[in-house]
């Protein structure tokens, strides 16, 4: 039989019936009719939903380990940044103490080497005062007790007689053998002859004060010497002699009697 005596095949096409049934009391149900095409259509579409969704998941997945994995390793950064900031802290809490401690200690110094130069200066002031005090002629002029009297010297006559008018001076009766003396610190700034009284030794106490010493007797000590007070000036010979003595502060005269230190 040729070809043409061979019967066709007639291709049916296929259909789908989709039945979508309601979940109410009534049961109602509703079909829908897909061709081949369709439905193939349809399935893939749902597959790539699928797995769409399935790779959207994955990488929600994927993306919430990583975040989590950053933000233990943020943690992890900035636990780290707290731990340093805590040993910065606790080091500086550190030094702080030191230096604290050191402060005091420094302070404890001071107040020790304060408390030294106080000391220092309460005792130079001391000194000074002292220096200050030995340098004023308020000293008795004799190694040994002599009475006196207040004149007034005339500078133009030779008498040692008490005048009207003059420079105030103490004259007295020293015993023999006995010292003419320093009445203060000083520097012997002249040694002359004395018309009225023999030999003048002139002290000058470096204060404004001078201390004038006329007596006849044996000179102890030379122009530039350094004495002290209760230094022997003269010795007196045997038979004692009269002692004029004078101050001047300024190089005015005063009453030597307004200074003159007695004891005993």
């Amino acid at each position: 039989m040729g070809k043409e005596l061979q019967p066709r095949k007639h291709r049916h096409k296929r259909h789908y019936t989709f039945m979508i049934i309601s979940g109410d009391s009534d049961r109602k149900s509703k079909q829908i009719h897909l061709g081949h095409v369709a439905t193939q259509v349809l399935a893939f579409s749902l597959f790539a939903i699928l797995v769409a969704i399935v790779c959207y998941v994955a990488y929600i997945t994927l993306r919430f380990k990583n975040l989590q994995s950053s933000n233990s390793a943020m943690q992890t950064s900035m636990q780290a940044v707290i731990d340093q900031q805590n040993a910065q802290i606790s080091e500086l809490s550190s030094q702080n103490s030191s230096l604290m401690s050191a402060n005091s200690e420094l302070q404890a110094n001071y107040e020790q080497v304060s408390k030294a130069l106080n000391i220092m200066v309460d005792d130079e002031e001391a000194k000074e005062a002292a220096k200050i005090e030995a340098a004023l002629p308020k000293g008795f002029p004799l190694s040994s007790q002599a009475s006196y009297e207040a004149r007034l010297d005339d500078p133009s006559s030779d008498s040692k007689d008490n005048a009207k008018e003059g420079d105030n001076i103490l004259v007295f009766n020293a015993s023999g053998s006995s010292h003419v003396v320093a009445s203060g610190a000083g520097t012997v700034l002249t040694i002359t002859s004395d018309s009225k009284y023999g030999k003048c030794i002139t002290i000058d106490h470096g204060n404004g004060y001078k201390s004038i010493y006329r007596v006849s007797g044996t000179v102890l000590v030379e122009e530039g010497d350094s004495v002290s007070r209760g230094s022997a000036l003269f010795l007196v010979g045997d038979k004692g002699a009269v002692l004029g003595y004078q101050i001047k502060y300024n190089d005015e005269f005063v009453n030597p009697e307004d200074m003159l230190e007695i004891n005993g």
